[in-house]
């Protein structure tokens, strides 16, 4: 086949998961500006799942074009494993970013930080809004 059919089954969504890559890093970028700017823990760690997310669906592209090359004499499986490694990265990634919220809520109850809630409810509500079901194509 040539270069842009899919050859794997996840290869057939990389249309879909390019887009909902772009709209999960841009509300990524809305959430640390908007917790930054609060100083809500909230968003942050909000903005913390959705890094997970965005490096998930990085990978998981990255694995779509890397399994899709064809088997070689060296690696007559091909690329597959490729995939594994990517949700093995994405575990590791979403741990440390585990790790980072609770250190930093651990700082908040020593020292908590006035919360600017207006503003933060505002940002979460945009958030709420694009993980509601007005996007069910996708």
């Amino acid at each position: 086949m040539g270069r842009g059919h899919s050859h794997t089954p996840a290869g057939k969504n990389k249309k879909r998961l390019v887009i909902v890559l772009a709209l999960t890093t841009t509300y990524l970028v809305a959430e640390v500006v908007g917790g930054l700017l609060t100083h809500s823990l909230a968003l942050l760690a909000d903005a913390g799942h959705m890094l997970t997310d965005v490096a998930g669906l990085g990978l998981a592209l990255m694995a779509i074009r890397f399994a899709e090359r064809p088997a070689t004499p060296e690696r007559t499986y091909g690329y597959y494993r490729v995939e594994i490694l990517a949700a093995l990265a994405n575990s590791v990634v979403f741990i440390g970013i585990s790790v980072y919220i609770l250190y930093e809520a651990y700082q908040r109850f020593r020292n908590p930080p006035e919360v600017q809630s207006t503003a933060m409810l505002a940002v979460a509500s945009v958030g709420r809004l694009r993980n509601s079901s007005l996007i069910p194509s996708l």
